[in-house]
This record gives structure tokens, C-alpha cells and sequence, in this order.
């Protein structure tokens, strides 16, 4: 996860991210697991695809968010990697390369980075790996056994059903996958190099589906908003947010009933991206017809007002407005964070400090609490507690030296009360320790 979350691709995004989160619990609180710790996130990333680490780590690349026709689709891929992780696949993996775990771990991050190349490139640089002197290893990385594919469609089927998704969901796209290879060109190679289909493996899915009874299932009216918000956040140039946004209008043209409010919502996306402040928050107060009772809309207007507010007055209503939707949603990290940041733009470190202490916001597991922590303490001048919550949120990266060095500032500040300067020194030591051992480890 230090590897993936340092990648460009690794996308930070309260909205997309919560809404994974949320439709992967939604399967996990149905799956037979021998664990709950799983954590969902988004990779920008056009092509299709998605990927399992060891610890539950559940990757989701929105080129597979864009394409799913609908939510049972998107849940069908979700719940064939929490499949992987019931059955425990990489950790079966893994212990059967006893002896050599560094390497074994290695070879499952170069499988990842090579699947994630997309398309031929893809394929040809996975095959490359192949051909070296660990081949069978590496390979047996690349490619889950077809046991272990064919217990995941298994698991996984099962989870969809049991959550009350239709069970045609996870057919349906794996079948189209397959069957416009051809139409996707770059982007189908990469989820097939890491989860091969056979017609096998079709048939067994298909046979499991139909002995199950006929479900509809009706989308989360987010999983429209979601797909239009991946489609831009997919976008990282100027030219191509500016060419979404041309098609946005193109399709907004045609477009009827409630897609015509959700179009809006992508199109202040797009135009909030692009720095037009007016304009997205005009489409922001067009798209709440969609769904008034919508996180991810009333997010957005409280963001796009705020932004093209011109007084001090203004942004002082529209910050309360912003804990009013906190408390409406009070279990939406989404929303508590909104209001972190927009006391952090008007200055109000103290309270911010204060929200983030309280536990409501962030959870201190998380290494973007101690990043806002740490920011505020920075304009507060409390050099030994900004250092301390930078260094903690490495640690939390998985960066121990870069942990240490920010911990020994901590401590060469030495600007905190006894308290804190006393639980500095003990966290550093902890962490030199472990940062140590590491660099044992690495040098064998």
C-alpha cells in the first residue's frame, strides 16, 4: 500500500471513496469471512480493472466504475475480489513461498504494476516478467490458479446474491469483458492478465446463476453521480477536462428525467476542476433535483457556493450550512471533513484542532487526520506537534525513515508541554527501533 498510495494514480477522492467503501461493506457484512478489515479505494486509471492486496486492501480502477452498466456490475467485481480475500488466496499464496517472502511479495507488487499497464503493454510487460529466472513464481503471482478464480465466482456470486444485488451482475460483465475484448482494446487485457477467464469458468457462472431466483435490483442513486465524478477525476489535463465537458453538454442535450440533473452534477465537476467558480456552482443548484437527500450533491453545492462566495459573510453562512449537513449524515466521513476544510480556508485552526480531537471527523488511523492535524499546527506555530502529526502520518504510509526524521524535528523543537514531548521521545525510539529491523530485513 506505501507503493500504490505513492503512485500518481492513487486517488484521493472523499466521494469516491466513501461510496466504494459503502458498497464494499454492503457485500463484506454478507460474505462468509474470516475478517472484516477490508479498505476499498480508487485507482485512476481508464482501463478496466481491480485487485486484491494482502490485509483487504480492495483496488478499484475507475475505467471499471465508468463501464459498469449498472450497480450489481460494479458490486459483481467487488465481490469477486473479496472472494480472493475470504478464501485467502495471496495469503495461501504466499505461505506456500515460505523461505522466500520477500521476493513472493515482490513479485506480487511487479504482477499489479505490470497488469496495470493496461492493454498490450500490459500483457507484454507481464509476460516479460514471466520469462525470468523466477518465472513460475512470479507467474503463479500474475495469474490466480483457475481453482481459485472458480472459488472467488463461487464466494462471490453468493455474497452479490445474499447482499441483494442481481446475481446477473457479476456474469453480465465479466461476460462482456470477455466477449468486446476486441471493443475495449486497451483496457479489457488488464483485468483478464490477473483474472483469466476460460469458457469453463462462463459456463460454471452462468449454471450458478441460473439456479438462483430472479432479482432486480435498484441502483443507489449515487452510482449514477459516481460514475459521472469518476469520468472527470479520470481526466488530468486541461485539454481532456474540456473535451468531458463539450460531451457532457453533447449529452445533455438528449437527456431526459433525472439524468438531466445528474449530467449537472458532472458538469460542475468539471467546471469547479477547471477553476470556473460561477459556473460550477450554477450547475451544483441545477443538479440537487436529482435527489435532494444526496451526500455527494449537498457536498458539492455547500463547495461551489463557498468557493464563489465574496464576502466573509457569506462563507460564514455557508460554513454553517456545512454542519448542518454534517449532522444529517453524521456517519459520513465526507461530510465531516467538508467542514474541516472549509474552517481550514477561513483560518479557524483552533476549531479544527478541536473537531479532529473530538473523533467525529477522521478516524486517527487514518493518515489524513494527522496531515490536517499537522497543517493546522503548522499555522499555529507549534512546531513539536506539527512535526509529530507529520511523522505520524508517515508512519501510517508505511514510510518509517521518513517517520523518524520527522519525529527527531519534533523533538529537536522541543516547543510541546511535558506531555507531549515525553510521548515524542517514546515514539521515536519506537520508530528508530523498527526502522532498524527494517533496514535488517531488507539487507537479509
Amino acid at each position: 500500500m506505501t507503493q500504490v498510495r505513492s503512485d500518481s494514480s492513487f486517488l484521493s477522492d472523499p466521494e469516491l471513496t466513501e461510496f466504494l467503501n459503502h458498497l464494499g461493506y454492503t457485500l463484506v457484512s454478507r460474505a462468509k469471512t474470516n475478517t472484516y478489515s477490508f479498505h476499498f479505494f480508487p485507482i485512476r486509471d481508464s482501463s478496466l480493472n481491480a485487485f486484491a492486496l494482502p490485509g483487504g486492501f480492495i483496488a478499484v480502477h475507475t475505467g471499471t466504475i465508468i463501464a459498469a452498466k449498472n450497480e450489481s456490475e460494479l458490486a459483481g467485481v467487488m465481490a469477486h475480489e473479496i472472494g480472493h480475500v475470504a478464501q485467502r488466496h495471496i495469503a495461501r499464496m504466499i505461505e506456500s513461498q515460505q523461505g522466500n517472502l520477500a521476493l513472493t511479495l515482490g513479485s506480487i507488487l511487479l504482477a499489479i504494476l505490470a497488469a496495470r499497464a493496461g492493454g498490450n503493454s500490459g500483457g507484454h510487460a507481464a509476460a516479460a516478467i514471466a520469462m525470468g529466472s523466477q518465472a513460475a513464481m512470479i507467474q503463479s503471482q500474475l495469474n490466480y490458479s483457475q481453482d481459485a478464480e472458480r472459488e472467488a465466482d463461487r464466494v462471490g456470486l453468493q455474497t452479490l446474491y445474499s447482499a441483494g444485488f442481481d446475481p446477473k451482475g457479476m456474469e453480465g460483465f465479466f461476460a462482456r469483458l470477455q466477449a468486446n475484448n476486441h471493443f475495449y482494446e486497451s483496457a479489457a487485457p488488464a483485468y483478464l492478465s490477473t483474472h483469466p477467464l476460460t469458457v469453463e469458468r462462463m459456463a460454471d457462472m452462468e449454471n450458478r446463476t441460473r439456479q438462483l431466483p430472479t432479482r432486480m435490483h435498484r441502483d443507489d442513486p449515487d452510482f449514477r453521480l459516481i460514475q459521472l465524478r469518476a469520468e472527470v477525476l479520470q481526466e488530468t489535463t486541461i485539454d481532456g477536462r474540456q473535451r468531458l465537458l463539450r460531451e457532457f453538454g453533447r449529452r445533455l442535450k438528449s437527456a431526459k428525467g433525472k439524468e438531466v440533473y445528474a449530467l449537472q452534477y458532472g458538469i460542475s465537476v468539471v467546471q469547479g476542476e477547471l477553476g470556473n467558480r460561477g459556473a460550477a456552482r450554477r450547475a451544483a443548484e441545477a443538479s440537487i433535483k436529482y435527489d435532494a437527500n444526496s451526500a455527494i450533491l449537498t457536498r458539492n453545492l455547500i463547495r461551489t457556493r463557498f468557493d464563489a462566495a465574496q464576502t466573509q459573510a457569506e462563507k460564514e453562512k455557508i460554513l454553517g450550512d456545512a454542519r448542518a449537513a454534517a449532522s444529517r449524515f453524521p456517519l459520513s466521513a465526507m461530510m465531516q471533513s467538508n467542514v474541516i476544510d472549509l474552517l481550514y480556508a477561513l483560518g479557524r485552526h483552533e476549531e479544527i484542532i478541536r473537531t479532529l480531537r473530538s473523533g467525529s471527523a477522521l478516524s486517527d488511523a487514518d493518515p489524513d487526520y494527522h496531515a490536517l492535524l499537522a497543517r493546522s499546527y503548522e499555522a499555529l506555530g507549534k512546531r513539536s506537534l506539527q512535526y509529530q502529526h507529520t511523522g505520524e502520518m508517515y508512519a501510517l504510509l508505511g514510510a518509517t525513515e521518513a517517520a523518524v526524521y520527522q519525529y527527531s524535528l519534533a523533538q529537536k523543537a522541543n516547543d510541546g508541554d511535558f506531555y507531549t514531548m515525553s510521548e515524542i521521545d517514546a515514539r521515536l525510539r519506537e520508530l528508530r527501533a523498527q526502522h532498524e529491523q527494517e533496514l535488517k530485513d531488507r539487507n537479509g
